[in-house]
């Protein structure tokens, strides 16, 4: 017999098997072992995405794509709380002119129009009226060997326009005269060397024209209203409220809001010393709060936006509370947590974490914040 006898099969080996003994078991514990091992893993990879998306730690793969498209980094700064109110802007000042002779207008300017000293404000029997600075109004006719504070007011305005040979002083001498001469002919007007009050008007500098009293081609009696002018420095009025009447003090930044859109700076100029009353319903009595007229010249430079507005209504935002040294995001970057409260997602390169804050003074789009591991410089999402 072979040493391999018994070890292989035999062919006739099936012969061997009883036909009443059953088939081999599946053994169905596999499937079991199978179904609760995939079970196993399921709940961990959900146990593991709850914890990643919710304790507050969201660590991201190294790759550019999981960094937040915008981000801003956490400033140190002074922090203002503003509040706003209602104002009219329009341009300061106000005077009528008046004509100091009889005679036909023939030449006017147009509303709106800025005339400057030495310029012609109108026309009178085709004589220019000219505009010249000055705090006072003409009264009497100047010509040689005249004296007085007024003769001082005209030689100083002629100064001013360029023409000289003369002392300024009280004395209206033969040398001023001869200025006057020559001032004369550059504005096309006989030579007489005498100043008469019905040719010139004073004012503190440059006008604006505000309203036209008279037209071309209508005789002006003397002490007739022609036209009246108006400061050419824009301001907005502001009624504030007794009750807010700390808030606002002379010097003080502002910001107006115009009606397009734009905002222009400007500053208080004056506070009013005095409360007035709402003024009266028609049929019935004032109703509210009295009220401060407060004065905001607006800064040089405020543009065109602002210039061609005239009795416009605007928003003026006062400073209300002034926070210094504090650590402040937009409002845009801060988030809800899950457990309530507030939060920012620092940026780490390409790790993002969701931490904790506390926030404090919220002035427009920003809001100062506070909380363990921010600080200034600090990078945060700003969600989009």
């Amino acid at each position: 017999m072979s040493v391999l006898d018994g070890v292989g099969p035999r062919p006739d080996a099936a012969d061997d098997v009883p036909a009443d003994v059953p088939p081999a078991p599946r053994r169905p514990w596999r499937r079991a072992a199978a179904a609760a091992l995939a079970v196993t893993v399921i709940a961990a990879l959900a146990a593991a995405a709850w914890t990643v998306g919710w304790s507050g730690q969201r660590e991201k793969p190294a790759d550019a794509s999981t960094r937040p498209d915008a981000t801003t980094d956490v400033e140190r700064t002074a922090l203002e709380e503003r509040k706003t109110m209602d104002g009219t802007l329009g341009f300061g000042g106000g005077a009528t002119v008046f004509a100091g002779a009889d005679g036909v207008i023939t030449d006017l300017p147009k509303e709106g129009d800025t005339v400057r000293p030495g310029q012609s404000l109108y026309e009178l029997d085709d004589r220019p009226v000219v505009l010249l600075r000055g705090d006072r109004p003409a009264y009497r006719v100047l010509k040689s060997g005249v004296t007085g504070s007024d003769v001082r007011r005209f030689e100083q305005a002629l100064s001013e326009l360029g023409y000289t040979g003369f002392t300024v002083d009280d004395e209206f001498s033969h040398l001023t005269a001869a200025a006057v001469e020559r001032w004369q002919e550059d504005l096309g007007v006989p030579e007489t060397g005498r100043v008469d009050p019905a040719d010139v008007w004073f004012a503190k500098g440059e006008v604006r024209i505000s309203g036209l009293e008279a037209k071309v081609g209508q005789r002006a009696a003397p002490s007739g209203p022609v036209l009246k002018t108006g400061s050419t420095e824009q301001i907005v009025r502001v009624d504030v409220k007794v009750s807010d009447r700390d808030l606002v003090r002379e010097g003080d930044k502002v910001e107006v809001t115009l009606p397009g859109g734009g905002t222009a700076k400007g500053e208080v100029s004056s506070v009013g010393s005095v409360a007035e009353e709402p003024a009266a319903e028609e049929g019935g009595q004032g109703d509210g709060e009295p009220t401060f007229a407060v004065v905001v010249t607006l800064d040089d430079g405020a543009g065109e936006e602002a210039e061609s507005f005239d009795q416009a209504p605007v928003e003026v935002g006062f400073r209300s509370a002034r926070k210094e040294n504090v650590l402040v995001v937009p409002v845009s970057a801060l988030i809800a947590l899950p457990g309530g409260g507030h939060g920012v997602s620092v940026v780490d390169g390409n790790d993002v974490r969701d931490v904790p804050v506390e926030t404090g003074m919220f002035a427009g789009d920003r809001v100062e914040i506070s909380g363990d591991g921010i600080a200034e410089g600090t990078t945060v999402a700003v969600p989009e």
